[in-house]
């Protein structure tokens, strides 16, 4: 019997954020200070061992720069999207290709937010539940 393998794509750049803000305030607080524009979307949602799990979403497309960012709450309706990142509250996850200097300085700018205590960069590819963070 063939078996099919799949190799997922993890090209992405991710953000932890750690901040005690509800999901809207600190969506505002980045298009306020940043002159982004998230913009609230459908939940995400995952199916978690026979149990689906909603997390907050928020999105912003640079149609020009072909860059997605998204806005994920980690801790949803029934879990944690990312469960061995627990400490992390919120994600950013860019799709797109960015300069190293672009993401050093979005990390400083997000550091620099009153109501974040720290951001992150985090590998995608050491996360244990990488696939929960696949946006199709």
């Amino acid at each position: 019997m063939a078996t099919l393998d799949f190799d997922y794509d993890y090209d992405f750049y991710l953000v932890g954020i750690f901040c005690h803000y509800k999901d809207y305030r600190l969506a505002w607080t980045l298009n306020t200070y940043l002159n982004w524009d998230l913009k609230k979307e459908a939940d995400y949602t995952i199916l978690n061992a026979d149990t689906e799990q909603a997390f907050s979403c928020y999105m912003y497309v640079i149609e020009d720069e072909e860059i997605i960012y998204y806005l994920l709450e980690n801790r949803g309706s029934n879990g944690f999207l990312v469960p061995e990142r627990k400490d992390v509250h919120y994600f950013l996850l860019v799709e797109g290709l960015m300069e190293k200097k672009r993401k050093e300085v979005i990390i400083h700018q997000i550091k620099g937010l009153k109501g974040v205590l720290s951001a992150i960069e985090i590998d995608p590819k050491s996360l244990r539940s990488k696939q929960n963070l696949l946006m199709e």
